[in-house]
């Protein structure tokens, strides 16, 4: 019985993975009337091939269609011992979809979760760790809750999760599958860990639990449907959390709920940058989503952003390397500030090489002439930290990836004409050439290199598909990009083009 929906998806020859057929029955089972449209829309896959899906499952003897299609005993017996429903209350969670059930469930859930949050372990600011507040974490629940399939993913809480698998496991406790072993958190901060695993072995559910470094190179297994991360504030942060978390999704189907903090437009483009060269689909953006304590650096928000991996994402930093970089923001602007005690006035400095981090912590200690508790803001100061050369980044230059398409299929089989339009854009975006070598094959097709004292310049043809590849990389600094690109269209009569820009080195 586990292979049915195997023999299922070879019948309808459907190139799509399993998952998605196992989503189409678990929105069969649990919304009964739901119609071939909604479906749909609801999963993004054409009417057609949710009409062949039904059809194979009477074939296989899982659905009825006496009038109306429905899910039969067999059927309903794969889901629950299968696929895991077995204990999940579906009349309940099919209750969450009327407001007024989802605010009370949504109470419930704050009352039972608010002494745990008002105990839970000190942030350590030089992780970047900020508390996310009570109400942000049953937000991200909720969200979770949405997908029907939760009941049987497996998911990871990646980094600083705030407790949101204590708030996500109480919910689904709640919904009556309080014994999945799905949930996940790995994190380098061992207090951390110990206090959720305390608090689930109390309320009799299960929370997988794994100091890591991410920094080091370890098992990163593609075991995981969802992966929730809450980086550092830093974009060096954000690269390595993020290739992590790919190098965790299980497949296509998998994706992403990143927590990153606002940034100014400069910041931002980086940002999207690195989920483009990532192959990351940005498949929706919640601004403000998350709300914290102690989180001024990012205005104590930052935005929610749901990310698809697809059949071509892979990780920039692969599992099998380590990352030297600095990642927190501590250790890329170290400061310490300055606060007037309004009682006594006595001068008190936190930050780095400091015993107190935050002026949260000053209010909570006190002042320690006179153990006020308000205080004055005077500045703050740089700190200067000696840069360890052997673990600054290096950056060793730019390469420009284009592809050509549309592309006159005449000049792309002419050797001639090929070497002589990349020596003349080479020239007119002064570059300095000092060799080059062009070669043409059989039937048809033209690659060649032009060696620069900048590095190199490449190009292969397929005059059949009307396209071209090209390379540039350069090791000092370019600005001729709007050149290169309106002289190659041009000149090869491209009509569609797109352009990638990698940052090289270590």
């Amino acid at each position: 019985m586990n292979n049915i929906l195997y023999f299922i998806k070879d019948n309808m020859t459907l190139t799509h993975s399993i998952e998605v057929l196992e989503k189409l029955l678990i929105h069969l089972y649990l919304d009964k009337n739901i119609s071939n449209k909604s479906l749909s829309l609801k999963i993004g896959l054409p009417i057609p091939i949710i009409s062949a899906f039904k059809k194979e499952l009477i074939k296989f003897n899982f659905a009825d269609n006496k009038g109306t299609f429905k899910l039969n005993s067999t059927g309903i017996t794969y889901i629950k011992n299968q696929l895991g429903y077995e204990t999940v209350n579906i009349t309940q969670y099919a209750s969450l979809l009327i407001a007024e059930n989802m605010k009370e469930f949504e109470a419930e859930l704050i009352t039972l979760l608010k002494p745990i949050y008002e105990c839970r372990p000190q942030v350590n600011v030089m992780l970047d760790q900020a508390h996310a507040t009570l109400e942000t974490s049953i937000r991200r629940v909720m969200l979770l809750l949405k997908n029907p399939c939760i009941f049987k993913q497996k998911v990871l809480f990646l980094g600083d999760d705030d407790l949101t698998s204590l708030a996500l496991m109480m919910a689904l406790k709640k919904l009556g599958h309080c014994n999945s072993p799905n949930v996940s958190v790995k994190d380098i901060d061992k207090e951390l860990l110990g206090f959720i695993k305390s608090i689930s072995e109390q309320n009799d559910f299960v929370i997988n639990t794994e100091y890591i470094d991410l920094k080091k190179t370890n098992g990163y297994k593609k075991q995981f449907d969802i992966i929730l991360t809450d980086p550092p504030y830093t974009l060096s942060g954000l690269k390595l959390f993020l290739s992590r978390a790919i190098s965790f999704a299980k497949n296509e189907n998998s994706e992403i709920l990143l927590s990153f903090g606002q940034k100014r437009p400069e910041q931002h483009r980086e940002i999207q940058r690195l989920f483009h060269e990532q192959n990351l689909l940005v498949k929706n953006i919640y601004p403000q989503f998350n709300q914290y304590h102690g989180g001024s650096i990012i205005g104590n928000v930052s935005d929610l952003y749901v990310l698809s991996i697809t059949e071509n994402t892979y990780s920039t930093i692969p599992e099998n390397s380590a990352y030297s970089n600095k990642i927190y923001t501590g250790e890329l602007n170290p400061r310490v500030k300055f606060y007037q005690c309004k009682s006594c006035n006595h001068m008190l400095t936190i930050g780095y090489g400091k015993n107190i981090l935050t002026i949260e912590k000053l209010i909570e200690t006190g002042c320690d002439q006179c153990d006020g508790t308000k205080f004055q803001y005077r500045g703050q100061e740089k700190i200067h930290v000696p840069t360890n050369k052997q673990f600054e980044t290096k950056q060793l230059g730019t390469h420009i990836v284009l592809e050509m398409k549309h592309c006159d299929s005449n000049k792309l089989k002419s050797i001639a004409t090929i070497e002589s339009i990349m020596l003349d854009v080479a020239q007119k975006c002064k570059l300095n050439i000092v060799t080059h070598h062009f070669h043409e094959f059989k039937p048809w097709g033209v690659s060649g290199v032009i060696i620069l004292a900048e590095s190199h310049f490449t190009i292969h043809t397929w005059p059949e598909y009307h396209y071209a590849a090209l390379d540039l990389f350069i090791c000092n600094k370019f600005n001729q990009q709007n050149t290169l690109i309106t002289q190659l269209q041009t000149q090869l009569n491209s009509q569609e083009y797109e352009c990638k820009i990698l940052q090289r080195g270590f």
